[in-house]
């Protein structure tokens, strides 16, 4: 019996064959390693840690993954060259975390076959990531709405694309302690009224301490007219 390893998505990927019975024989972690020999000079395991930090973020860095892992999720080989390239650097949210630096977010891909989409990291590695389930995930589509509640932590907001569709949604997050809150998440469908980067400060509108309002875009109907309300959210 042979088990084959391989990925499925956009990025150059390849398969690695290894003898079924004795590779079910080794802990986990030894098969990680079995497959890590196994890989060739141009590949790395999506949740290869040094690789990450040294190749793609540039080494300095501290970079937090293993608790997004578990014995049940094997990585994906991918190639070192896509992987270098895809990186699309850091944006700058300002204190998220009120310790008085400020904080930047990145993406990475999956780190396993048990995750469906890309996630955003932030330069403070204590701080959790948020995951998603799109493989459209940019550095500027995650972004400070600034301190709602004042309490000297910036809110965010960030786009979600599901790449093809043109109905896509803002969700709005605050840091609790090193976890993030989600706020409301909204609809909003692609239309020639609005961009939503460019035309933010009229879809938002922040109303008094802890209160904001954004105008939900849920649909265009036939006569081209926006399907649109305002929706208030109060922090608590």
């Amino acid at each position: 019996m042979i088990i084959i390893l391989v990925s499925c998505g956009e990025r150059k990927n390849e398969a690695v064959s290894i003898n079924e019975t004795k590779f079910s024989e080794l802990s986990y972690y030894e098969q990680i390693n079995q497959i890590r020999k196994n890989t060739s000079k141009d590949s790395v395991l999506s949740f290869d840690k040094e690789f990450i930090v040294r190749e793609i973020l540039g080494g300095g860095f501290e970079l937090e993954i293993d608790k997004y892992l578990n014995e049940e999720c094997y990585p994906i080989r991918v190639s070192r060259e896509v992987q270098i390239q895809n990186f699309e650097g850091f944006q700058n949210l300002g204190d998220i975390d009120n310790d008085g630096i400020d904080d930047s977010v990145f993406v990475l891909d999956r780190l396993s076959y048990c995750e469906e989409g890309q996630s955003y990291y932030f330069s403070n590695p204590t701080i959790e990531r948020i995951y998603t389930e799109s493989n459209c995930c940019h550095p500027n589509s995650t972004f400070s709405i600034g301190d709602i509640d004042e309490d000297g932590r910036n809110e965010i907001g960030q786009y979600y694309s599901s790449c093809a569709s043109r109905y896509k949604r803002i969700n709005f997050w605050t840091l609790r302690g090193d976890r993030w809150e989600e706020l409301g998440e909204f609809a909003f469908t692609l239309n020639d009224e609005y961009q939503v980067f460019e035309d933010f400060d009229k879809l938002y509108k922040k109303k008094a301490k802890g209160v904001f309002e954004f105008l939900e875009i849920s649909d265009v109907n036939v006569n081209g007219e926006l399907v649109k309300e305002w929706k208030t959210i109060e922090m608590r």
